[in-house]
């Protein structure tokens, strides 16, 4: 059994041009928004600040000294200080080194 071809033929030129054209927005689009995406994940990527603890020195203190400008909640922030360091509050002592997270 022999296939036949199909022969596809443009009826509407204009319609096919509308279509072309918004099948290429579409896909600048897309690629657009894929672009975007990295860069904000990009800007979501934090900075450290790597700080000495020195005596009489608090998170609440450190946090405020190192983000002024921010509007964080800084109780984010010290959550923040424990999870990258692996510590918690009791092990905090002056002398000890540790990574403040700059907003």
């Amino acid at each position: 059994m022999k296939q036949r071809k199909h022969h596809y033929r443009i009826v509407d030129p204009v319609r096919f041009f509308l279509a072309v054209v918004i099948s290429i927005m579409i896909l600048i689009f897309a690629g657009y928004s894929i672009i975007g995406a990295t860069q904000a994940q990009a800007a979501a990527i934090r900075t450290y600040k790597q700080v000495t603890i020195q005596d009489g020195d608090n998170l609440w203190n450190l946090v405020e000294a190192y983000n002024p400008d921010s509007h964080i909640d800084i109780r984010d922030a010290i959550y923040d200080i424990y999870e990258i360091n692996d510590i918690d509050e009791s092990d905090i002592r002056p002398g000890e080194t540790i990574f403040i997270p700059i907003y």
